[in-house]
């Protein structure tokens, strides 16, 4: 339980980031460093079991 409401902040919190920069229009530089950020938030709430069943499973939406 306790994992899940860290993975429910984290998701908040990359969310909250991705719409921040959006509104403000970022430019290429700012942009780069929202998706650094983005990027280092997903890979601490992800296992490494989650990470692999992306990679090699990839999404459950995906197209076949």
């Amino acid at each position: 339980m306790e994992n899940l409401t860290k993975q429910q902040l984290t998701l908040s919190r990359i969310q909250l980031i991705a719409d921040i920069s959006q509104t403000a229009q970022c430019n290429p530089k700012e942009f780069l460093v929202v998706m650094s950020l983005i990027s280092e938030l997903a890979g601490q709430a992800l296992t490494g079991e989650d990470q692999d069943a992306l990679c090699y499973h990839g999404s459950a939406d995906e197209a076949h």
